[in-house]
């Protein structure tokens, strides 16, 4: 049974409208991405999986430990047998994972080398922590840490013998040898009791948007031009491409969805001028009021809050 479902990361929605308007981040939008397809990739194999033991899936399950540092754990598998801690990796080439300098090497096919955080050191910092925990709350469960690889064509090479480090296709062989080596510990209602600890702890930290310059992000971009270009205001409602031309309604809001991801969910007459061009308060002032935005405060100190799906109000 799924407790908790995998969404997109905020991350990585965050990127993506960025791209948009500032292509310097493909890079890092390209790892995030990558990552969250893999795990994408491991969720659809649970899902061809059943199992007759009664237990509970958290997908990105995060918490925090006593010095308010942040565990996120890609998959949280618990049972009554034992308790599963996945970490998921989405990466291409030949994977060593070395004990002795707690390294993690990928070699890529033309011989070229990247040195990462060994993914071994996450999975057991996550280990101990739930080792603590079921402690403190009297539930008697192994937890064991697993590494799962969901790139077809990426070789696992150099392992430590005493981890889980496998493909995400042979999850299914390996729940099974799982269930063999270790019997059903808790009682169902201690299950359920563990399942409601877990989630009474669950914690996400918040997401902090990385800092960009202003003027990168600025403006309503034309829905057809490709790189987008930054569109001028024209009248009312309506903006023009310099580019292309085209004159469109409904630019800013698409901009004010936008601009809620990269900066705010918050913006002032001031703040809407500057993002969007427009130079005259009074133009700005009856756009905002068109809009269907919940107002906070009075006249200068006013800030329109943006909703997810950004309307015109009907006349």
């Amino acid at each position: 049974m799924i407790v908790m479902c995998r969404k997109m990361p905020e991350q990585l929605l965050f990127l993506e409208t960025l791209l948009q308007r500032n292509a310097d981040f493909y890079e890092q939008y390209q790892s995030v991405n990558a990552g969250y397809i893999g795990e994408l990739r491991v969720d659809r194999e649970w899902a061809d999986i059943f199992l007759k033991q009664k237990h509970y899936l958290f997908y990105d399950y995060q918490l925090t430990n006593k010095a308010n540092f942040t565990h996120q754990i890609d998959t949280l598998f618990i049972c009554r047998s034992f308790i599963l801690l996945i970490e998921v990796k989405h990466i291409v080439g030949r994977l060593d994972f070395e004990e002795q300098t707690h390294q993690f090497i990928r070699t890529k096919n033309d011989g070229t080398q990247n040195v990462y955080r060994n993914p071994i050191d996450q999975v057991e910092r996550h280990r101990l922590l739930m080792e603590t925990l079921l402690l403190q709350w009297g539930v008697e469960l192994p937890v064991i840490p697993a590494i799962v690889v969901t790139t077809p064509s990426s070789h696992i090479a150099t392992t430590p013998p005493q981890y889980l480090i496998f493909h995400v296709t042979g999850l299914r062989t390996k729940l099974q040898q799982l269930f063999e080596k270790y019997p059903p510990i808790i009682t169902s209602n201690q299950l359920s009791y563990l399942k409601e600890q877990l989630l009474a702890s669950y914690k996400r930290k918040p997401f902090v948007r990385l800092t960009i310059p202003p003027n990168t992000i600025m403006g309503a971009l034309c829905p057809t031009c490709q790189p987008a270009i930054r569109m001028q205001h024209w009248r009312g409602k309506t903006f023009q491409c310099p580019c292309c031309e085209m004159r469109v309604n409904d630019a800013i809001l698409k901009g004010l969805r936008d601009y809620k991801i990269l900066v705010s969910d918050k913006i002032t007459n001031s703040e809407f001028r500057q993002f969007f061009g427009i130079r005259d308060v009074k133009v700005a002032g009856n756009l905002l009021a068109q809009l269907n935005l919940e107002r906070i405060g009075e006249r200068k100190k006013r800030e329109y809050m943006i909703p997810n799906e950004v309307t015109w109000n009907k006349l």
